[in-house]
């Protein structure tokens, strides 16, 4: 590292410079934060707002989060800051309590496990998407309970039977303060009360933008309830899709599959296809969606930056 010469540009304007070339190309922090101290300061945070367990494409791994946890060199409002994306799937459940615990500003959380044991610490955040088992939840099932003040995406990870055998789902759902997006999985051949629940969930929640539901498998198109809400979709994601690269993406302002809904919902409002449309094929529609979803720079950092937040 450097001493620290005089910038070459303003300071605030240098500082965004570095700033967005860390967070839209995170393979680039290990050499920018060599380039001075101040450099540092600024963007070392940025390694660590987006985990997963492996570390996947660039991202912070679970096991250096915590590694840098115990460390004790950094404040616990460090972590709260900077930490805003995590994805956990095969770690071990004291890591991801001791996660959970000290990264409390997590605004996007994937668990992709069962882990009844950490239903505390998940009540404790406030986070603005949330994918997770039913489990997770089951004992926090009061809408007005903090943790769902700032929900907008909630992605429910089972079989929607299992949420509507323990609560009464769209009474539920519609209390959610500030809930758009709904997602749950739905096994169609047990699925013959599915158009009443469903009607009963849009009717209930009138704020609700786009609800989604997965078929475990590409369902027959005859096999599927009618419904002609605009906001329903019917989305088989099918063996290519690979559902850690779209949440990485759209962690960077990029493209999953709330974005791919978001855009056939509002086609069909736009009558760019029939309105009582509802099956989504995810694969063909990705070349379409790139296109759609291409911010400017300065649009992707008013959105997902973290400054701009």
């Amino acid at each position: 590292m450097s001493s620290d010469p005089s910038p070459f540009f303003p300071p605030e304007l240098e500082r965004e410079i570095f700033e967005i070339a860390a967070y839209f190309h995170p393979e680039t922090v290990s050499s920018l934060v060599l380039v001075s101290r101040r450099v540092y300061d600024w963007i070392d945070g940025v390694k660590y707002t987006t985990v997963t367990s492996k570390g996947a494409e660039y991202s912070c791994s679970a096991r250096h989060l915590l590694q840098a946890i115990w460390s004790n060199s950094k404040s616990a409002s460090f972590f709260h800051h900077h930490v805003r994306h995590v994805f956990i799937a095969d770690t071990p459940i004291n890591d991801i309590q001791k996660i959970l615990s000290v990264c409390t500003g997590i605004q996007d959380l994937l668990i992709s496990i069962h882990v009844e044991s950490i239903t505390p610490t998940i009540a404790a955040l406030r986070p603005r998407r949330l994918s997770l088992f039913w489990l997770c939840v089951l004992d926090y099932t009061n809408p007005r309970q903090p943790m769902f003040s700032f929900l907008t995406h909630f992605h429910m990870l089972d079989f929607l039977s299992v949420a509507m055998s323990t609560v009464p789902l769209p009474s539920f759902l519609a209390q959610l303060p500030v809930l758009t997006h709904f997602a749950a999985f739905w096994n169609p051949p047990v699925g013959d009360g599915f158009p009443v629940v469903a009607r009963k969930i849009l009717t209930a929640c009138e704020a609700l933008r786009v609800f989604v539901f997965h078929p475990p498998w590409e369902p027959k198109l005859q096999s599927l309830p009618s419904n002609d809400d605009v906001r329903v979709v019917y989305m088989h994601l099918g063996r290519g899709y690979r559902h850690q690269d779209g949440w990485l993406a759209q962690t960077r302002g990029g493209i999953d599959f709330w974005a791919r809904a978001d855009a056939f919902v509002e086609k069909k409002r736009h009558r760019e296809i029939q309105p009582s449309s509802f099956v989504f094929n995810i694969l063909p529609w990705l070349q379409f969606l790139t296109s759609l979803f291409s911010f400017s720079l300065l649009d992707r950092t008013r959105g997902w930056h973290p400054r701009f937040r």
